[in-house]
């Protein structure tokens, strides 16, 4: 605790005082700091109350004490019974308490760890930061010491009951074997289970603690009703400097180290932006374990670490739809769910208890915040909540009326009814069209997001070989492009004619890139480059692989040949360019361009648009000098160690690959939707209708979309839908990773389709 926060239990006319007097104590104990110890000192002085005492103590900051000063009581008095699990660094052990005769859980930090002082310090915090957080839903720690054989170990409440993931997993089943939900597992159950986990990381925040490790494995539901949020192992107070173990060593956290689950990660905590981590990383966690709880399957889906890592880091999770198309997920829990998940910190709540609070709101029927009513919606949820109210207001008439005013009230109650029914159905399939939209949409953040690591992975290695000497080794051939000949006139032995479908024809090569010379650049001024230029030979190549999935560098090498050069790869070429006039791509290929001048790369309109530009940036749509028709391209550059420009690498994929695989969402295009990407300035990048001009097209020219007010209704909301002026719809949704925005046109009503039954 800091004085500060002592002084706040003060009225600001005190604060001097107190100041004045914490000073004399520490020169009087001769010691640098001792907050608590000052308290104490007031009370033992008469000048602090016993209930202002108990207070302070019982919500001031957790504090920590260092490793080397501790000192547990040697030999346990618990004996162990069986093992109950075990984790990277403890075990954990079902145990006897022979005094008070209770039965405990032992925590144990395994014998192989106890020399090792990092692993020995997390161990210890987690005990203390545990002991100090006295709330009811975080588990109890009874006491820290050593046994015979010097092992650290620490005994908490045994808690008898089973984890919130086996809980969700219960209900899946239930829905599996077609049978109606119990009480204890209907979706009103499910949240007022979860909503003493958030009264506890409220409590925790408010004590300065941020846990960093939410998941549903870590939340036990007790046999008796109870809640316990467990495992703070890599819990540490808010802005203190992580510190992680590195070997037998403890060092300071570098950029990018990751600590936590990645399915449960804050975009932030997945950046490994672990300094700046606070409340609200935890609460972006609570709000995935919510999604969880709601839909009852994880909010981001991957197939390896790094795609869940990658989409996490975006800030990318499914839409909220339930894992049984025929359940649907309340709106207002919706509303709820995005706005603890916002990926901006800032959008989200101002913290966890306003969290709690809109969930409270949702299960007493009341407007929540992140969703409130407006118009009809709040006059039906004020009828439904009043009925005798309205029913009252109905005969409070002259009695003569009586029968009239039923009648009219009678006929309102069946419009009224109807009403809601025919707003209800429009409001369902207006949610299940934005979640097939959004559902799209975050896949595309996902893909577009794992092209940019690709690009980036390139420019890592280029950086690296464009600012060292070159080993020695042969000189690479270079070729120059003129209007009707090459030179040297032949290719490698490697090269042959590649299938039309994959290569666009031409001499390829699998094997090597080929290298350009710009005319007029003496090739031996530049050898130095090329050999530079040569060693990013197997990073070009395996980022054609990796465009097809993160095991793809594994497979036979014949199996690769076949991908890249006959079935195709979502990425057809990677490429590295120097300012001085040379490039090198891959895969290699030799073919006559249609030029009306002598081919000279730094004179090409996409790489005067990229060159000399920070950041990864992305290229619209332009032509294929390789003739696969019109290629996006994104690129990133690199720069020298004074910061000067060197030249950029760069990945292409056709837009015939973009539209098939990312554009289309096969569910609205069936229902004859057109999808489209627009620009930040509402030009048309690619409609999902052009997959032929994609592919056939000499050039390509964007143009501003002729509806003015959906370029308007996308400038000024993220997403949602609008009827055009020719009365079919259009829905939208902003991407995270490119300033685009996603849009799907089409008739309304085969659009809408059926909407889905309440949950």
């Amino acid at each position: 605790m800091k004085l500060e926060q002592l002084q706040a239990f003060f009225p600001p006319a005190r604060h001097a005082d107190i100041a004045a007097l914490y000073g004399r104590y520490l020169r009087d104990r001769r010691v640098d700091e001792d907050v608590e110890g000052f308290i104490i000192h007031l009370h033992d002085d008469g000048l602090l109350a016993p209930e202002a005492l108990r207070d302070i103590l019982a919500h001031h900051e957790v504090t920590l004490s260092d490793v080397r000063n501790f000192e547990p009581a040697h030999g346990t008095p618990y004996r162990l019974v069986s093992g109950l699990g075990e984790g990277a660094m403890g075990e954990v052990f079902l145990a006897r308490d022979p005094t008070l005769l209770r039965t405990v859980a032992v925590k144990r930090l395994k014998g192989n760890l106890k020399g090792r002082p990092a692993l020995l310090r997390r161990f210890i915090t987690e005990a203390q930061i545990t002991a100090q957080l006295d709330h009811p839903a975080i588990v109890p720690i009874y006491g820290i010491q050593v046994d015979g054989e010097g092992r650290v170990s620490y005994a908490m409440k045994f808690v008898l009951g089973k984890t919130l993931k086996d809980y969700i997993r219960e209900t899946r089943a239930l829905y599996d074997e077609g049978k109606p939900l119990d009480e204890d597992h209907t979706l009103r159950a499910r949240i007022e289970a979860f909503l003493p986990v958030i009264a506890a990381m409220d409590y925790a925040h408010r004590r300065g603690i941020i846990h960093r490790d939410l998941k549903p494995e870590n939340i036990m539901l007790g046999s008796f009703g109870e809640v316990l949020v467990m495992d703070w192992g890599i819990a540490r107070p808010i802005g203190r400097r992580e510190r992680v173990t590195s070997g037998e060593s403890v060092e300071n956290t570098r950029a990018g180290t990751l600590i936590g689950t990645p399915y449960y990660m804050s975009p932030e905590q997945a950046q490994g932006l672990t300094e700046d981590l606070d409340d609200k990383s935890d609460q972006y966690a609570l709000g995935l374990i919510l999604y969880e709880i709601a839909t009852l399957h994880r909010a981001i889906a991957g197939e390896t670490q790094l795609e869940v890592v990658t989409k996490a880091a975006s800030g990318v999770r499914d839409a909220v739809v339930h894992s049984y198309p025929k359940r649907k997920v309340p709106r207002e829990l919706v509303a709820i769910i995005e706005k603890a998940t916002a990926l901006r910190p800032e959008d989200r709540y101002p913290d966890t208890d306003a969290f709690g609070d809109d969930l409270r709101r949702l299960l007493r029927d009341e407007s929540v915040h992140a969703d409130p009513d407006r118009g009809l919606r709040k006059v039906k949820r004020w009828v439904g909540r009043n009925r005798g109210t309205a029913m009252a207001l109905g005969f409070g008439s002259v009695l003569a009326f009586a029968l009239i005013g039923a009648f009219f009230l009678w006929q309102g109650a069946v419009a009224l009814r109807h009403e809601r029914e025919a707003a209800y159905q429009r409001e369902q399939q207006f949610q299940t069209l934005m979640s097939r939209v959004n559902g799209q949409a975050s896949q595309m953040n996902t893909d577009l997001s794992r092209f940019e690591r690709l690009v980036h992975g390139i420019a890592t290695v280029a950086d690296e070989v464009l600012n060292e000497d070159p080993p020695e080794a042969p000189e690479p051939i270079v070729y120059t492009y003129y209007v009707d000949h090459m030179v040297p006139a032949t290719p490698p032995a490697t090269a042959h004619p590649a299938p039309a479908p994959a290569r666009g024809g031409g001499v390829v090569s699998f094997d090597e890139p080929d290298m350009s010379l710009a005319p007029g650049v003496d090739a031996a001024k530049v050898m130095k480059r090329a050999r530079q230029l040569a060693r990013l030979r197997k990073v070009l190549k395996d980022t054609l692989l990796w465009s097809h999935s993160d095991d793809t560098t594994f497979l036979p090498e014949a199996e690769q040949r076949r991908l890249v050069m006959e079935v195709g790869v979502p990425l057809v070429w990677s490429y590295a360019v120097v300012d001085e006039g040379l490039s090198i791509g891959y895969p290699g290929t030799w073919k006559l361009l249609d030029l009306d001048e002598d081919y000279d790369v730094r004179k090409m309109e996409w790489y005067r648009n990229f060159a000399r530009k920070r950041g990864i940036n992305w290229s619209t749509a332009g032509v294929d000098e390789g003739g696969l028709g019109i290629v996006m391209t994104l690129a990133e550059s690199v720069w020298d160690d004074d910061g000067g420009y060197i030249g950029l690498v760069a990945i292409d994929m056709t837009l015939r690959y973009f539209i098939d695989n990312l554009l289309e969402q096969p569910e609205l295009a069936r229902a004859g939707a057109e999808s489209l990407i627009l620009d930040e300035l509402g030009r048309v990048i690619v409609r999902s209708t052009q997959k032929e001009e994609a592919r056939d097209a000499k050039s390509w020219k964007l143009v501003l979309y002729d509806q003015a007010r959906l370029l308007d209704a996308v400038k000024a909301q993220r997403s949602g839908h609008i009827t055009l002026d020719d009365g079919r719809l259009a829905v939208w949704t902003h991407l995270d990773t490119v300033a685009w925005v996603y849009v799907v046109v089409g008739e309304a009503k085969a659009m809408l389709g059926e909407p889905p039954a309440v949950d």
